[in-house]
């Protein structure tokens, strides 16, 4: 009885006609849920997945822009990105630091604000790697054409000689040449005529009335501080400075191969600035050697874009800050005082006067040492040193160009008053001054750059706001 009881108990419950629709119903609504949410889990994480396959492997590896048949990938552009970023930033502490020590130049302040408005600017950034990354290209091809090249020897070396700059060290090279720079530099000094010592001077003794001679004071004698010795850049060191600048490049992801391609670049577009500057530039020029005496008549009026030369004539326009610098100290130092001003008459009248002097056979640098306004050159002799065409402004330049060597001009009126001129030497090809055939160089090679980015096809990126690497600018 027990027992039939216990299998009774142990018996399924029947369910009932309304747990079963029931039942049915959660099941199809759960079978609705799946049949939405696993596709759209599913296509999430595709869109995951889709969207770091398309970070880490397409997008660095598509293709940003063309120049003829040489592409530039995505992946090299960050590189260079980041690593002109670490560049500037670098420049902007150097500057700073500069500002700080010489009491905040115009200058540094200039180059400061520049830095930062870049750095403060991706998209800035960026167009500046792009068009480097370009340019570099352009200049392979034409490279290519010309049969310019770097070895792998000189990019050792240009390694090596920014490693011990960082280092505060000099390459053998580099110290070799300072050693033999600083022996030439001492023999030209020992050349020079010596420096007159102080004589003995005579006097007169009040009561005797009799001559004495007052001992001269002995000219102290100050020793030169001994210079410290280079630090020479040996393997140890380099290595030091290896491993460091390893560190620094891979935070831009760069490896050192992939900087020395930079340097590469860097001594090819020297290469060849050098070539086309020689191509295109001539390294000699007519050049004359004139002096003269200027009466002025009233104070120059220039504007921004002139400047003063040592002689007072008006030169051409100012481009850069180290000429402008000098320009503005020569500048201020013709400015003459109110009551020293000649009327046109009088000064008219001067200049005739000594003029004539100089014919009737009167030295003609004494009279510039006595009579010319212009400080730059009266107090030697009138010497304006050599020019060349072009360098003064149109009157005095026509005349000092054509006027046979050893004659004295006629008067010649220019807007800082009346010349007198004479010309000491001519010489139609004199080698041109270093900086002005670098800058003529530099010129060239930029005009040359130009008309080959014109020449060739380039596909430049459309939309290179997408393109920058992620974090630049932070």
């Amino acid at each position: 009885m027990a027992k039939r009881r216990k299998n009774q108990q142990e018996a399924p419950k029947a369910e009932t006609p309304k747990e079963v629709r029931l039942r049915a119903r959660d099941w199809e609504r759960n079978k609705q849920i799946l049949t939405y949410v696993v596709p759209a889990v599913a296509l999430a994480l595709l869109l995951v997945l889709g969207g770091a396959v398309n970070e880490l492997l397409i997008k660095p590896g598509s293709v940003l822009a063309k120049v003829e048949e040489k592409t530039i990938v995505t992946r090299d552009f960050w590189k260079r990105a980041r690593l002109q970023e670490t560049q500037l930033q670098e420049q902007l502490f150097q500057y700073q630091l500069f500002s700080q020590q010489f009491g905040g130049q115009d200058f540094f302040a200039s180059q400061i604000s520049q830095l930062q408005a870049t750095l403060a600017s991706p998209i800035s950034l960026g167009t500046q790697v792009i068009n480097a990354m370009i340019d570099e290209e352009v200049i392979n091809l034409a490279a290519a054409e010309m049969g310019v090249s770097v070895s792998e020897a000189e990019i050792d070396d240009a390694l090596r000689e920014e490693i011990a700059a960082r280092q505060g060290a000099l390459t053998v090279p580099q110290a070799t040449a300072t050693a033999e720079a600083g022996v030439e530099a001492t023999a030209t000094a020992a050349s020079l005529p010596p420096t007159p010592t102080a004589t003995a001077q005579p006097t007169v003794a009040a009561s005797e009335g009799v001559t004495e001679t007052t001992p001269a004071e002995p000219i102290p004698t100050v020793e030169a501080p001994t210079p410290e010795p280079p630090t020479i850049l040996d393997d140890t060191l380099y290595n030091e400075g290896l491993t460091a600048r390893s560190d620094q490049l891979k935070k831009a992801g760069m490896s050192v191969a992939d900087y020395r391609e930079v340097l590469r670049a860097q001594l090819l577009r020297e290469k060849m600035q050098d070539a086309i500057g020689d191509e295109r530039v001539t390294a000699t020029e007519e050049q004359v050697h004139a002096r003269h005496i200027l009466i002025r008549i009233d104070p120059p009026a220039v504007d921004e874009t002139s400047s003063l030369d040592s002689s007072g004539e008006l030169t051409g326009t100012v481009e850069s800050a180290p000429e402008a610098t000098a320009s503005a100290a020569l500048t201020d130092t013709v400015a003459l005082e109110d009551d020293a001003i000649m009327s046109e008459a009088e000064a008219l009248a001067l200049a005739t006067q000594i003029r004539q002097r100089i014919l009737d056979g009167e030295d003609f640098a004494a009279l510039a040492a006595e009579y010319s306004d212009d400080p730059g050159s009266g107090a030697n002799g009138g010497d304006l040193g050599w020019a060349r065409r072009g360098a003064y402004v149109p009157e005095f330049d026509e005349t000092v160009f054509t006027l046979p060597i050893g004659d004295t001009s006629e008067l010649v009126k220019t807007q800082f008053g009346y010349h007198i001129i004479q010309v000491i030497e001519r010489d139609e090809n004199r080698a041109k001054d270093e900086n002005t055939l670098a800058q003529e160089k530099s010129q060239a090679f930029q005009t040359w750059l130009q008309e080959r980015i014109l020449a060739t096809k380039i596909e430049r990126p459309e939309n290179l706001l997408s393109k920058l690497p992620a974090g630049l600018g932070q």
